[in-house]
């Protein structure tokens, strides 16, 4: 929220429509992990700063904060029952162990997403 806003910001359709070279630069898909795992965070304030804004924090708010910016979303198992939920905005959804406590749990997810993205 705090750190990628603003520069989702800068790469809304009427900043593109004012620099035409933006357009090389867009992803053909725009994935995110949800950072909010069982109501809580791993790391970082998301969570808290859901909550100090009435919402109740989850992979869900995540998702539908990015909403239509989103092609793909991640969620991990624990949130599995919020996947339909996401599915009916239009996004497409992965749901796996998003937890990476290991350099294996990191290229497991790694690959995980791009294997989620590969179709396109």
């Amino acid at each position: 929220w705090v750190s990628i806003d603003p520069i989702l910001a800068v790469l809304e359709p009427s900043a593109i429509c004012h620099r035409p070279s933006a357009i090389r630069h867009q992803p053909s898909a725009t994935v995110a992990v949800s950072p909010i795992i069982g109501g809580r965070t791993v790391k970082g304030p998301a969570a808290k700063m859901y909550a100090e804004l009435g919402i109740t924090p989850s992979a869900l708010a995540v998702a539908r904060h990015y909403g239509s910016r989103l092609t793909h979303f991640v969620l991990d198992k624990v949130d599995q029952m919020q996947a339909a939920e996401v599915e009916n905005m239009g996004i497409q959804t992965l749901v796996t162990n998003t937890i990476m406590r290991t350099p294996e749990d990191r290229r497991r997810l790694a690959q995980d997403v791009l294997n989620f993205i590969s179709p396109l």
